[in-house]
C-alpha cells in the first residue's frame, strides 16, 4: 500500500523531471497540459483504486464558456474540499502565458470564467503550474544529506483570484503565492533515501520508481494559499466552515453523477477522493 502523499511526491518529481528533459534541445518533445493531466490523474486512479473514482467527460458545445480542466472533490470525515482546477504548463523560459484569453465564442475571459462558476458552484478555484526545476526559485530543492535526494515539485496550486489580482508573466511572479499539490497532505517538502545496490547499477536514476523512505525537512515554508489538509478535513478540531471550497460531509457521501452538468460546466475530468478511512502510511503535518 503507498499513500496519496507517495504518490503525489513522486507525480510532482516526475512532472518536473519530464518537463526539464521534454525541453533539452536534443529531445524537444512535445509535454503538454493534457498528456501531463491524463498521465497524473490515471496514476492517482491507478495507484489509489479504493479511494479514487475518475471519471472523464466530452466537452459539449455549451463548455466554450468556461475556464476548468477538471474538478477534485476530497472527502474527509468531518469536511469535504471541492476544487475546480485549470492546468497550466510554464513556457521554457517561464512565461505563465496569456491568462485572459478567450475561449471560441466565449464572452469573457478563461480566468474570469473559471473564477465565476467555481462561486457559484461553491468550490475552491485554482491553478495547476507545470513547472521544471530552472523555472522555479521558491520551491526549489534543498539541500539534503549524501545518499538522499529531495524531492522536485513540479505541481504548484494557486488560488485563481491570487492569479487574477496579480496578473502575472512569469512563474516567478506568482511562485511564493502556489503550494506545491502534496501539501493537501502535510506541509513540508520531502527527501529520499537512495538505495546504495541500485545506484552501483544505474546512473541518473528516477528516485519516483525506487523510493525506499521519504524524509521530511526542518526548513519551514509558512505559504497557506487557503487549502486545508486530509489531517484537518478529517479532525473536527479544525474550523474550515468559512474557506473556500469547503462543506460538511454528509453521513451518505456519493451524490449522483449527472455527466451532461458537468459537460455543460466544460468539466473535462472529475477526480473523487476519499480520505475518510485512515491513511496509515501518510506523514502527518
Amino acid at each position: 500500500m503507498i499513500s496519496l502523499l507517495h504518490t503525489l511526491l513522486e507525480l510532482g518529481h516526475s512532472t518536473s523531471k519530464n518537463l526539464e528533459f521534454a525541453h533539452s534541445p536534443d529531445v524537444k518533445v512535445s509535454y503538454g497540459e493534457e498528456t501531463i493531466t491524463e498521465t497524473n490523474l490515471l496514476e492517482i486512479r491507478r495507484r489509489h483504486a479504493r479511494e479514487v473514482t475518475l471519471l472523464t467527460f466530452s466537452k459539449s458545445q455549451e463548455s466554450k464558456n468556461t475556464g476548468a480542466d477538471w474538478e477534485w472533490h476530497i472527502i474527509g470525515r468531518v469536511y469535504t474540499l471541492k476544487m475546480r482546477v485549470q492546468a497550466k504548463r510554464i513556457h521554457k523560459a517561464g512565461g505563465i502565458g496569456n491568462l485572459k484569453q478567450m475561449g471560441k465564442g466565449a464572452s469573457q475571459p478563461q480566468i474570469d470564467l473559471l473564477i465565476e462558476d467555481a462561486k457559484a458552484n461553491d468550490l475552491f478555484p485554482a491553478y495547476c503550474f507545470y513547472c521544471a526545476e530552472p523555472q522555479r526559485s521558491y520551491w526549489i530543492k534543498g539541500t539534503v544529506k549524501e545518499k538522499f535526494e529531495s524531492f522536485e515539485t513540479g505541481c504548484l496550486i494557486a488560488d485563481a483570484e491570487t492569479v487574477k489580482s496579480k496578473a502575472p508573466k512569469k512563474l516567478d511572479d506568482i511562485e511564493n503565492d502556489t503550494v506545491p499539490w502534496h501539501f493537501l497532505c502535510t506541509r513540508h517538502k520531502f527527501s529520499t533515501r537512495q538505495n546504495p545496490y541500485l545506484l552501483r547499477f544505474q546512473e541518473d536514476l528516477p528516485i519516483e520508481r525506487y523510493i525506499e523512505e521519504i524524509i521530511p525537512s526542518p526548513e519551514d515554508r509558512a505559504t497557506d494559499i487557503g487549502l486545508p489538509t486530509i489531517f484537518q478535513l478529517n479532525e473536527g478540531r479544525s474550523r474550515l466552515d468559512e474557506r473556500k471550497g469547503i462543506s460538511r460531509t454528509p453521513e451518505a457521501v456519493g451524490e449522483e453523477i449527472t455527466p451532461e452538468d458537468f459537460k455543460k460546466r466544460g468539466i473535462t475530468r472529475f477526480l473523487k477522493i476519499d480520505m475518510r478511512a485512515p491513511d496509515l502510511f501518510a506523514i502527518r503535518r
